[in-house]
């Protein structure tokens, strides 16, 4: 009897869909990563401008907090003095302007009184052309976040 070596048909068939399978996995989560900092970033945002909010109702007293605009390796954030710092996202308040790239080391102050209002306002997260924002509601004083791709500013 003669044999010869080689695959089959099937078992070729057979490889390119586990391949096709497993590229399906992974393929969706390579730019994620970019996202998820995004996000973490603006989630620990959120959580220092709430904690500010009840720390200014519960003692009655005004309290303000300062984000600033840090680099890939900042300072960590120190809620105590009041002042979080954003490692590798750039903040912006207000409106987006075209040339936000050009920013460097800007800080936003939000103040939040015993009453439950605030400064109020809406602070803008970038990287890498993904942007998230978060708004300040002047009269309540409560903090909401949207998040959203923002490549190209013509669409």
């Amino acid at each position: 009897m003669k044999s010869t070596a080689g695959f089959t048909l099937l078992e070729l068939i057979i490889v390119m869909a586990i391949i096709g399978m497993m590229a399906m996995l992974v393929i969706p989560n390579i730019g994620s990563g970019q996202s998820a900092i995004l996000k973490a970033q603006v989630r620990e945002a959120m959580a220092v401008l709430r904690y500010a909010r009840r720390t200014a109702t519960i003692e009655g007293k005004q309290k303000t907090i300062i984000l600033r605009e840090g680099g890939d390796s900042s300072k960590k954030t120190n809620i105590d003095s009041g002042i979080w710092t954003s490692r590798g996202v750039k903040l912006q308040m207000g409106e987006a302007d075209d040339d936000t790239s050009e920013q460097t080391n800007t800080s936003t102050k939000v103040t939040f009184f015993p009453e439950g209002g605030s400064s109020g306002g809406k602070i803008i997260f970038t990287f890498n052309k993904i942007t998230a924002e978060i708004k300040i509601n002047p009269l309540t004083g409560k903090i909401k976040s949207d998040i959203f791709e923002n490549k190209d500013k013509d669409n």
